[in-house]
């Protein structure tokens, strides 16, 4: 990464609680919200970023951080007064990173054409997580006094995706060696033997989708989306959710010349984020209870060796949250995490067995 771009670290204060009070939705919904907030004030879909579903990291040039910063900080105030979660953002220059001994190297993993999710390591974002933790009046956003308009282009009308298999498995996992690539290596083929199949073969979007939401459930939670009911971007986002519905739910395409829905929902599984890396490895996978009990024993006896650090949680459903600016190929993006919590849950086993090595 280069020396004029800063890291952007997103996350909501107390979710744990928020989760386990219900609001995992939510939590889930904000954690996206600030992705797809900072693609809007740059323009761009293909900014480098991990989702880790109560929040988010994120790499920007120094030429936009105001307008980042205004946008997150919008953001900020309409998470607090409509959701009740408030967030915190900071922004660390990669300048500083790099004073602490640590770099960031991205590469850029094409998911499909032209539709890229970064990669990251030499353990810049994790240090970003600490600064941003321990300085956090240092490197914290400015306050600003309004709200968004919207969380314009992002969306979860989709039920909970169920699992196919079983269990939704939220996985992530740390060598201690942080340089260490080839524990991810042989990890990954571990899974491949255990499984009888390829990762990417374990998207839980990979097939049919779950039901999709009714248009008072689904105006009833967008709703909350938004500054005012009685503005125009809602207005905008009625007539957006009752064609939707109609095309999803009931399969009646009003628009039959100008929305391909068969060729929408087949790139949705391709436009999904349920493999992830910044120096930890994060997958959201479909997987039997048989399969889930082998890859624990594997996960176990390299802990106990002293090679990695892993926390996982496991859930029956998926959970999917979508950002659609267009409908065409590059246009979408799908953010998916596990049910009830499952990102912030298995990190929170993570940080305890970290901490009590």
């Amino acid at each position: 990464m280069p020396e004029d771009w800063l890291v952007v670290v997103a996350d909501i204060r107390n979710s744990t609680k928020a989760i386990d009070d219900g609001l995992y939705n939510e939590v889930n919904l904000i954690g996206a919200a600030c992705i797809t907030q900072t693609m809007l004030s740059v323009e761009s879909q293909n900014i480098p970023f991990v989702f880790g579903g109560d929040g988010a990291s994120l790499c920007i040039h120094r030429d936009d951080v105001a307008d980042v910063s205004a946008q997150l900080g919008k953001l900020q105030n309409l998470s607090l007064a409509n959701f009740g979660l408030q967030l915190r953002v900071a922004i660390i220059p990669v300048q500083e990173i790099r004073n602490n001994h640590y770099d960031i190297l991205i590469a850029m993993l094409e998911i499909t054409e032209q539709k890229f999710i970064a990669l990251f390591r030499g353990g810049g974002l994790a240090e970003a997580d600490k600064l941003a933790k321990r300085e956090y009046a240092k490197y914290a956003i400015a306050e600003v006094k309004e709200e968004l308009d919207s969380l314009a282009g992002l969306s979860c009308r989709w039920s909970q995706i169920p699992s196919k298999k079983g269990q939704v498995v939220s996985l992530l996992v740390m060598a201690r060696d942080i340089g260490a690539m080839e524990v991810y290596q042989q990890l990954i083929s571990q899974f491949r033997l255990i499984l009888g199949r390829d990762i990417s073969e374990t998207n839980p979007v990979l097939k049919n989708l779950s039901k999709y939401k009714s248009i008072s459930q689904a105006l009833t939670e967008e709703s909350m989306y938004h500054r005012s009911w009685f503005s125009k971007s809602f207005l905008v986002r009625v007539v957006d959710v009752v064609l939707a519905v109609l095309i999803f739910k009931y399969r009646i395409n009003p628009v039959p010349h100008a929305f391909d829905s068969k060729n929408y929902l087949g790139a949705v599984s391709r436009h999904s984020d349920f493999r992830k890396f910044d120096d930890t490895l994060r997958l959201i996978m479909d997987c039997s209870v048989e399969e889930l009990e082998s890859l624990k024993r594997i996960l176990e006896k390299s802990h106990q060796e002293g090679i990695l650090y892993y926390g996982l949680f496991s859930s029956d459903q998926a959970l999917m949250t979508c950002f659609v600016e267009t409908t065409q190929q590059c246009g979408h993006l799908h953010f998916i995490d596990g049910g009830d919590g499952g990102l912030a849950m298995a990190a929170r086993q993570l940080k305890m067995q970290m901490s009590g090595d």
